[in-house]
């Protein structure tokens, strides 16, 4: 049962209700700061980059919200005995507080801090206190546009698997998460030329200790008719370096998006086995893809417009493990610093992956695929309805969510749902013996 705890904490930590359209609890900064687009408007006749706006004011607002989550899970000897025993549950208390300070001239100031409360761990780990963001935007005169700091950003095109985005230090999660992601230290500038083109690049300072430590991400984005287009490179001392293009687009009624990257080699090591002894493999020769496709389409649906939202995505991770590292119950020696056994008790390969720190769920095997489903407006216009589905196809197993979500005049919404495990046991979405899980919410935006 204590695997079994574990597993619901954790799974707890990146859950929230509404699994389509993203954390209910986050903030979205691209509305926040909608001033700053993506692609500049065309200047008219008149000049007015060096102007001042009279209308602008200086303005500091506070917001924030909490959430509070029940989470029950049982794991696989309850479909065969539905015992209390086979059962676990776990709370757990989320407050966040954001700043929001504008100044004159497209200065802003945006802070995250979030304090996590999860009663079932012990007392030194029950609360945490995480600042998930806190950067600066400026920009000069208009024509570029610089964000410092601890920040997500949105790098690529794809909904859920984006092999472009080498930046950010949280992937999105399938179960989206309660609370915010992390941020990733470093400092965007953006720079549009006319309406067509856009220039990003990032100084990615995550766990830099050295100027030559620091990572570096480009891309140029351009627009062709009504298809956005955009190339792309990512390299840091020591690793290969990352070529990627990604495209969004439009026909036949259908928002098309795709992605993909190649390296010469793998950017994070792999865990292998030498000698019967576990350890990492640092550098795969060869070229490497990866590569991500979505298709989506709204509907109507019971007398609203495009209320209803159908996206199915696909991955092919050419850096993936093509064995199933969770099926070998064998277990191992490490190697040690030296390249020798450490005396130590031998463990299996998902135990070595697991405490190494290389586990990227969703990431892991090679062959993935998703289909999300959403209904904002189901039966009344303020509850919504989502049912999703991830197939890790190279293991054949996978994991299936419904979830209602409805929000009052109060911004208060109460959610539930409801996480299915399948496939056969030692497998990514099964490893820890789970089978079914519930969770319960209630959250107050202010």
């Amino acid at each position: 049962m204590t695997d079994l705890l574990k597993i619901i904490t954790l799974l707890a930590l990146p859950v929230c209700a509404s699994a389509r359209a993203g954390d209910s609890s986050s903030v979205d900064e691209n509305a926040l700061f909608a001033d700053t687009v993506s692609i500049a408007p065309q200047k008219g006749l008149v000049d007015t980059a060096h102007m001042k706006d009279a209308t602008e004011k200086k303005g500091t607002s506070i917001g924030g919200n909490v959430t509070v989550a029940s989470i029950g899970a049982a794991n696989r000897d309850f479909l065969t005995h539905a015992r209390l025993s086979n059962t676990a549950m776990s709370d757990l208390l989320v407050g966040s507080l954001d700043l929001d300070a504008r100044l004159i001239e497209g200065t802003k100031v945006f802070g995250n801090l979030e304090v996590d409360y999860v009663p079932s761990l012990d007392s030194a780990q029950m609360y945490s206190v995480f600042m998930r963001e806190l950067f600066l935007d400026f920009n000069a005169n208009r024509h570029a546009y610089f964000r410092i700091g601890k920040q997500v950003l949105q790098w690529g095109t794809c909904f859920f698997w984006n092999p472009t985005d080498l930046i950010n230090v949280e992937r999105k999660p399938f179960i989206d998460k309660i609370g915010s992601r992390e941020g990733t230290l470093g400092g965007k500038i953006h720079v549009p030329f006319t309406t067509k083109y856009n220039l990003y690049a990032f100084v990615d300072m995550h766990s830099a200790t050295r100027a030559d430590s620091l990572a570096l991400s480009v891309k140029g984005e351009y627009l062709v008719g009504a298809t956005e287009m955009a190339l792309s490179g990512w390299g840091k001392r020591g690793k290969p370096l990352v070529l990627g293009y990604d495209i969004s687009t439009r026909a036949l009624g259908l928002d098309i998006t795709g992605e993909a990257t190649v390296s010469n080699g793998n950017v994070m090591p792999h865990i292998a086995l030498r000698d019967s002894v576990l350890t990492y493999d640092t550098l795969r020769n060869g070229v490497i893809p990866r590569v991500s496709a979505g298709v989506s389409r709204s509907f109507d649906f019971m007398g609203f417009h495009d209320a209803l939202t159908v996206e199915a995505e696909g991955f092919y991770n050419g850096s993936g493990y093509w064995d199933n590292v969770f099926a070998d119950t064998n277990h191992y020696p490490v190697a040690g610093p030296a390249g020798l056994p450490v005396p130590q008790p031998r463990v299996t390969k998902a135990q070595f992956l697991l405490a190494s720190g290389l586990y990227d769920a969703n990431y892991h095997s090679p062959y993935y695929a998703a289909v999300f489903i959403g209904i904002s407006r189901f039966i009344l216009s303020d509850l919504t309805f989502n049912v999703n589905g991830i197939m890790n196809i190279s293991q054949g197993c996978g994991i299936v969510t419904g979830s209602v979500a409805y929000t009052t005049l109060s911004n208060l919404t109460l959610g539930a749902m409801i996480i299915g495990y399948a496939g056969p046991q030692g497998t990514e979405y099964t490893f820890g013996g789970q089978s079914l899980a519930l969770r319960l919410t209630a959250d107050v935006r202010f």
